[in-house]
């Protein structure tokens, strides 16, 4: 069984099973985003297996050890030998290990046919039937599918808390970095995530410092990564090369972007140095240490070096111009998430996180529900009883135009949401805190005129205590306290 011939026939077998089972992961219609993703990763495992089978025949196609000649030749000029000799050494085999289990290859493609959610839906629908009909059912077998408890382990472990299973990026280590390097304007997160795509937009006159550099290449590694671990098939290499040579001739054209104009203005070659000012590089120039780097060095040898270290950082900034191009989507979803997430209480967001994977599974047969009366649903997806309806109020609505004319059924949820967050959010943009004596006030002019009121209250109250407080002079005259510091002043008194 060791011959080329079958070596060959085997590899072609394993590369349409591979195929087929590719399919049939392709064809399954999923709705959860663990499960698509790790559909995502197996058929890039997949891919790689094919890759190195398929070089494995190229190599034995190309034959540079002639085994394979030699090996055809000998099979065309004794075929019943062969045959025989062949068939003496699978007994032989099978007499030495006669208790050998035999794995049929089918057998480790069969778990990509089946849905995994379908399994799941399966299994819940079994065991919802056996608690209505009280009956002991056995344990239902694990139906195979292409996920397996590593696969769910390995998942957990491959993002961070703050990408959500690949939905998001988390670019706070960048951001990190960024807003300490020099002159960069110590944006916010959210503002260096508007701005990312921007990355030309960093002082000139600072890209040659290491620390830019060291930026860069954290930045592009972490893209790097974030693609083989939320984006598996999507072809990195190839839209890279594509980027390197459209920067090759834009670069030699002078029309990189970010790079059009000279910026050797404030820049010593000899001495590989950037200067912030023109009397500083003047004086650099004149001074007893240039002169000899220049009488040691070529400075044509310097410009190159200059031009090499330019060429480096515009590349990568080419590079990463382009990843956050095709991450455009996702970026722009990171920075609603967070905007969202800002106005979250603690306890909130853990509920969120407890939550993010719960996927309800509707029933055909429950789609058309009967709810003439528009009733408000329940936990269970139907309506709620008609007598629950009119104790709680909930015929009756209240509106509230500063959280954007949200409408909120019956009275004890419109007095909870005063001390929500999104109502306390939308006090404070408008300038108001709120307080006690603000609940129940549910329009802008109203809140508004009110909150005037107030600090004009609290002005006069200022005011009547220069009148309400009384003093006495010597001959026992009493005035109230601005009088009788008037007088005072005034020596009168």
């Amino acid at each position: 069984m060791n011959s080329i011939a079958e070596q060959q026939r085997q590899a072609y077998e394993d590369i349409e099973r591979i195929e087929e089972a590719i399919v049939d992961m392709m064809l399954q219609d999923l709705t959860k985003h663990r499960y698509k993703l790790i559909r995502e990763q197996k058929i890039s495992t997949l891919l790689e297996q094919i890759q190195s089978r398929s070089k494995f025949l190229q190599e034995i196609e190309q034959d540079e050890s002639g085994l394979r000649r030699k090996e055809s030749a000998g099979m065309a000029d004794n075929k019943f030998d062969e045959f025989y000799s062949r068939l003496g050494d699978i007994r032989e085999y099978h007499q030495r290990n006669p208790d050998i289990l035999v794995h049929p290859p089918e057998v480790e493609y069969l778990r990509y046919k089946n849905n995994p959610e379908e399994s799941e839906e399966r299994e819940r629908v079994l065991l919802a039937k056996a608690e209505e009909e009280e009956e002991y059912v056995p344990e239902i077998p694990d139906v195979l599918t292409f996920i397996g408890s590593e696969d769910e382990h390995r998942l957990d472990t491959m993002f961070s808390g703050e990408e959500r299973l690949g939905r998001y990026v988390d670019l706070h280590e960048q951001h990190e970095l960024y807003v300490n390097l020099k002159d960069s304007g110590h944006p916010t997160y959210l503002d260096y995530l508007a701005d990312l795509h921007r990355v030309e937009a960093y002082p000139k006159r600072h890209k040659l410092l290491p620390e830019y550099m060291r930026y860069l290449d954290n930045l592009r590694e972490y893209f790097d990564g974030y693609f083989s671990r939320a984006m598996p098939l999507f072809d990195l290499p190839k839209a890279r090369e594509e980027a390197i040579a459209q920067f090759e001739s834009e670069w030699a054209e002078r029309k990189v972007i970010g790079w059009t104009t000279d910026t050797n203005a404030l820049y010593c070659a000899a001495c590989d140095k950037q200067f912030e000012k023109s009397t500083t590089l003047t004086a650099h120039l004149g001074s007893r240490k240039h002169q000899k780097v220049v009488a040691r060095h070529d400075a044509s040898a310097s410009d190159m070096k200059r031009s090499d270290s330019e060429r480096k950082v515009a590349m990568a900034e080419c590079i990463i111009r382009l990843y956050v191009q095709i991450l455009g989507t996702k970026i722009r979803e990171t920075r609603a998430n967070v905007q969202r997430r800002q106005a979250l209480t603690e306890e909130e967001r853990d509920q969120e996180i407890d939550d993010e994977e719960v996927v309800f599974v509707e029933d055909k047969d429950d789609q058309q529900i009967y709810n003439p009366l528009n009733l408000p649903l329940g936990w269970d997806g139907k309506p709620i009883p008609y007598w629950l309806y009119k104790l709680h109020g909930l015929g009756v609505k209240f509106s509230c135009e500063i959280c954007g004319n949200s409408v909120y059924r019956g009275r004890k949820a419109y007095e909870k949401h005063f001390q929500e967050a999104r109502h306390s959010t939308n006090m404070r943009r408008l300038g108001i805190p709120n307080t006690r004596q603000f609940h129940g006030v549910a329009t802008i002019d109203e809140a508004q005129a009110l909150w005037e009121r107030v600090q004009t209250d609290k002005k006069r109250e200022v005011t009547n205590v220069d009148t309400v407080e009384e003093y006495e002079d010597s001959e026992g005259n009493v005035f109230n306290k601005k009088t009788y510091f008037d007088l005072k002043r005034q020596g009168l008194i």
